[in-house]
């Protein structure tokens, strides 16, 4: 039903509300209506309410529609003349829609670009559509690539689109003078809006610079501390920005850092390093020892560790910990090259830095670093030596665990010894400290070495054991060495039994009875490992006899063989002749002699008779 083409006798008896909040206008609206939308609408309703009651075609109500055009009107706020069309226009849509005719229309274009780039360019150029968007399309692409791949500036990157559009537009046909092309084609900063060029620096970032993506771009997981210490240590190695020169060789400063996650206290072991030296598995270990063998530390019930080289035999080394304590120990590694997923650790470190700010030598990050007292001149490195170094270092460790955090931390406003401390008493917490032995037996590396001499040779040293007396010589086998250095023993890894120490063999004088004693030792015990294999053989047993029992002596069975009839010899002479040929043989050999000196007779004859018998 129409209602709003009924009379208004009608329409009170209906009791129909006329106001600017009716529904059937979904086909005179573009999108969902906004606020601005109904109050423009009430205010036109309110300045076209005295021509509506009035008779179409009547003479008052074409002075009224003129009366109406010679005032001025608020429309939202604005104070504004309107055109007496306008108003007609008006009093036309209520007619055909009701209060929902008033309703202005939003945008059609609204999101949308109406510019390619700017509108002298748009208006000027000479080009049809289609290439004009085709550059467009181009241009953008190679724009948001500046930014996103090599990080350019976006004022230089629109004085580098600008001669783009320039060359673009005239290889598209564009028959514009170069004077008059190049300034239609400056490009401005409104068009680097439009292109959104400033959000693909994020692309660069996180490919070029990926501490600054991951410090200030990537989000971070809050996690809740735990409820016990030492259920999770997390450990990392952080490069402190402090300059050191030890006689005149500088010296870089590492951190082996140990986080205990249920109350932020930190363990740190300074490392100190020359060139061409870096953190190693054996300075991780040594660091851990620290922390094990305190009482407030102890082995961790799950480490969360760096994925670097460093911390890789720690995998292993949780394993044999399980197994000697029959209990689960947990191992995780963070992923590569990414902070976030160790947050704790590495925000942490942003506060200790703090701290260390106020010790000399400090660079913030960098070597060439300015900010010091002489303008211009790098920062002087820490010269009150290493040994001082080393406990100045410890001292920034000790101001940050007894520093009150802020309330609003996960400390709540206490210092990480206070959260400790309070956490220990809470849950009973006694601290799992292993012994010496015990802990280079956990953390160690596996390694395979010959057996020679009944020993191994592990770093150009010699290692002896009871076990090996039992090996033969160059038999292989698995031996573990402690990440600790210089503990000067190992152990054998026996399948099935558990593993056998083997010590670093001691090195005699020359005339020092004690290595004869040592020597005599090795003898003995090499000679009870023989006479134990003894007890389990049979001395008088000869295999050569056993051969002779199991060999079988008669001759092969075979039919009887043919007899031969010729000699059993092989006669490789020339045959025999008989007396007559021997004589025949003389009888021509004498002819043969005879008629040769016949020739020499015949031959001195005839010289003669040429030359007359004389000689």
């Amino acid at each position: 039903m129409a209602v709003d083409r009924c009379p208004a006798e009608l329409k009170a008896k209906l009791g129909v509300f006329e106001g600017p909040f009716e529904a059937p206008f979904e086909d005179t609206l573009n999108g969902a209506v906004e606020a601005w939308q109904w109050e423009e609408q009430a205010d036109r309703l309110r300045i076209i309410a005295p021509v509506l009651d009035l008779e179409k075609r009547s003479a008052e109500r074409a002075s009224t529609f003129r009366a109406i055009a010679a005032g001025v009107h608020l429309i939202r706020g604005v104070p504004t003349r309107l055109a007496e069309t306008t108003i007609r226009d008006w009093v036309r849509l209520h007619e055909l829609h009701g209060s929902a005719g008033l309703i202005p229309a939003l945008r059609g274009d609204k999101g949308k670009a109406r510019v390619l780039f700017t509108r002298e360019w748009d208006a000027g150029i000479d080009l049809p559509f289609d290439r004009r968007a085709s550059i467009a399309a181009r241009l953008t692409r190679e724009a948001r690539s500046m930014v996103g791949v090599d990080g350019t500036s976006i004022r230089e990157a629109l004085r580098l689109s600008s001669d783009l559009l320039c060359r673009y537009s005239a290889e598209a046909g564009s028959v514009l003078p170069v004077r008059e092309l190049r300034p239609l084609c400056q490009l401005n900063t409104k068009w680097a809006e439009r292109a959104d060029l400033e959000r693909f620096r994020l692309h660069y970032r996180a490919r070029k610079d990926h501490k600054a993506y991951q410090d200030k771009a990537v989000g971070r997981a809050r996690l809740a501390l735990a409820d016990r210490p030492m259920s999770l240590l997390q450990g990392d190695v952080h490069y402190c920005d402090i300059a050191v020169v030890d006689q005149a060789e500088p010296i870089r400063l590492r951190l082996i850092a140990w986080l205990d996650m249920s109350s932020l206290f930190l363990w740190v072991t300074p490392v100190l390093l020359s060139k061409g030296k870096g953190i190693t598995q054996e300075d991780v270990a040594e660091s851990l020892a620290h922390v094990t063998m305190c009482d407030h530390g102890g082995i961790p019930e799950h480490f969360y560790l760096d994925n670097g080289g460093e911390y890789s035999a720690l995998a292993a080394a949780m394993g044999r910990l399980s197994y000697l304590a029959q209990d689960r120990f947990g191992l995780t590694l963070a992923k590569p090259y990414s902070p976030t997923s160790k947050g704790s650790i590495e925000g942490l470190f942003n506060i200790v830095e703090q701290v260390f700010r106020g010790l000399p030598g400090w660079i913030g990050g960098r070597r060439d670093n300015k900010k010091s007292a002489n303008k211009g001149q790098p920062v002087a490195p820490y010269a009150r030596g290493l040994g001082q170094l080393i406990e100045d270092v410890g001292a920034c460790v000790a101001i940050y665990n007894s520093r009150p955090q802020g309330a609003g931390s996960r400390l709540r406003g206490l210092s990480p010894k206070e959260a400790l401390e309070m956490k220990i008493e809470a849950t009973g917490f006694a601290a799992r400290v292993p012994s010496e032995e015990v802990f280079d037996l956990i953390f160690s590396r596996t390694e395979t070495r010959t057996v020679s001499q009944s020993s191994v040779k592990i770093d150009n040293r010699i290692f002896h054991g009871d076990c090996l007396h039992r090996m033969m010589p160059g038999e292989k086998i698995e031996v573990l060495l402690p990440l600790r250095k210089d503990r000067g023993y190992a152990w054998v890894n026996l399948p099935g039994r558990a593993p056998a120490r083997i010590e670093l063999a001691p090195t005699f004088a020359y005339g020092d009875r004690a290595g004869a004693r040592y020597q005599a030792s090795l003898e003995a015990a090499s000679n009870r490992v023989v006479r134990d294999l003894a007890r389990d053989l049979d001395l008088t047993f000869s295999t050569f006899e056993v051969q002779k029992q199991v060999a079988d002596m008669t001759p092969p069975r075979a039919p009887a063989p043919d007899l031969w009839n010729s000699p059993r010899v092989i006669d490789k002479t020339a045959p025999r002749k008989s007396d007559e040929e021997l004589a025949e043989e003389r009888r021509r050999e004498t002819l043969r002699k005879i008629d040769e000196l016949d020739a020499i007779i015949a031959a001195e004859n005839s010289k003669r008779a040429i030359s007359d018998g004389n000689r």
